[in-house]
């Protein structure tokens, strides 16, 4: 084995990871489990360029995000590339050049990985498993409703539990800070301090206007909670943007709970990430055991319009490597669909061993045929350390000649049955 030392180049770069076949299977799982709650509700799935001329995408990133992209030139025609960083900013271009003439709405979601620079000590993968979904087309509150309810019955479905969606409005915020009427600068720095939960420097920075009006701006810190916090949000606000942020919140809030999912909501209007980004309902998805969101979305219905088609839109992606540290903190087992055997024989003629095999795949199983001469224990430990649940075993000592073995590799437990019974007892 090559041992690695401190002037050994690294195989891969900072960020990037490979999925083992447990990891990958299990990846594969989750993405399947997402994608199916789409279906359901109604979404296609879109698959759309790993990369694509900068150019025609960057109107739909903003700057941050700009920057943080994989750059290259294309050979061809001399144009920069970028390694997609964002798959919601591909899908307006596509809908805006491709799909503006197909009736309202559209759900499309997708499954895929996206690629943004993070400097080391960020801590962060620059490479991002997301499946997600956008629901296009719509400003009504049913839509954004929709998003929060595929994303708690995605967790659902997942097994997972003790999650939260924590839902804002980005309006509210928007409101109360141009009501207070500071100049451009401070009106910056105060966003920036908010977003950033440092309230004494935003105390700071409001020193220079009248106490009510500050005292009045800080009272947002505190509006986090369940529905109750939509009364003290309205006492507070002066002005219409404001104020019909909060009838806003309060729509969406009535139909999740129509939905029977306001155990899963908590209403937050301290978050104003994404200010430039969201013009509307944005939420953040979080679960016992992981100390960072593992989701987010919201309504964005200027995005589209930068690519010139002024639609209203609203969406969500779940990172699955995030997920996936959840399902572990939780100690969830995800079951395939399909049986994982591996077919042991200790008959010279593997005729037999074979034509089972077939028979196995043909009803739906996943068959490995174990062609290694090996003793029994040896084969069992071989399937136990690839995942491989069951092992059947034929031309075992002391069983007849129509009766196979079945071993769980887990527990060891055995059992004697017929091979013509085989494809009937395991098959899914």
């Amino acid at each position: 084995m090559l041992k690695l030392n401190s002037t050994t180049k690294p195989f891969l770069p900072k960020g990037v990871g490979t999925f083992f076949p447990e990891r990958a299977a299990k990846k594969k799982k989750v993405e399947e489990i997402i994608l199916s709650v789409f279906s359901r509700w109604g979404f296609k799935e879109i698959v759309t360029p790993g990369f694509e001329f900068l150019d025609a995408l960057s109107a739909g990133l903003d700057e941050n995000l700009t920057d943080k992209a994989y750059k290259f030139v294309d050979r061809g025609t001399g144009r920069i590339l970028a390694l997609r960083p964002d798959i919601t900013a591909q899908i307006a271009r596509i809908v805006a050049a491709s799909l503006a003439e197909k009736p309202s709405p559209m759900r499309l979601c997708y499954n895929a990985n996206v690629f943004r620079y993070e400097e080391e000590h960020a801590g962060r993968q620059q490479e991002i498993f997301q499946v997600g979904g956008e629901l296009i087309g719509t400003d009504l509150p049913e839509s954004d409703a929709e998003m929060v309810a595929i994303a708690v019955e995605s967790l659902k479905e997942i097994g997972l539990d003790g999650f939260e969606i924590a839902m804002g409005q980005i309006g509210f915020f928007k409101g109360m800070l141009k009501e207070i009427g500071l100049d451009s600068q401070t009106y910056l720095n105060v966003r920036d301090a908010f977003s950033k939960k440092e309230m004494l420097r935003v105390e700071e920075l409001l020193s220079g206007i009248s106490k009510i009006r500050r005292d009045k701006l800080l009272k947002i810190a505190d509006l986090f909670g369940k529905e109750e916090i939509l009364d003290k949000a309205e006492a507070i606000a002066d002005n219409k943007e404001s104020k019909r942020s909060v009838q806003n919140i309060r729509d969406v809030y009535r139909i999740l709970k129509l939905y029977g999912l306001e155990k899963y909501i908590l209403i937050d209007l301290t978050e104003v990430r994404g200010f430039d980004y969201y013009t509307g309902i944005l939420f953040e998805v979080f679960v016992k055991g992981i100390g960072y969101e593992i989701g987010s979305g919201g309504r964005y219905d200027g995005l589209l319009a930068k690519f010139g088609f002024d639609c209203p839109s609203t969406g969500f992606a779940l990172d699955v490597e995030r997920l996936l540290a959840a399902i572990d903190a939780q100690g969830i087992e995800l079951e395939t669909d399909r049986v994982n055997i591996l077919l042991i024989d200790f008959n010279k003629d593997k005729t037999a061993a074979i034509k089972l095999a077939k028979a196995l795949r043909d009803k739906g199983c996943n068959v490995a045929r174990d062609i290694i001469k090996r003793e029994l224990n040896s084969s069992l430990d071989y399937a136990k350390e690839w995942g491989i649940p069951k092992a059947i075993a034929l031309g075992v000592k002391d069983l007849k000649d129509d009766e196979a073995l079945i071993i769980d590799t887990r527990t060891s437990e055995r059992k004697r049955i017929k091979i013509n019974q085989l494809t009937d007892f395991l098959s899914v």
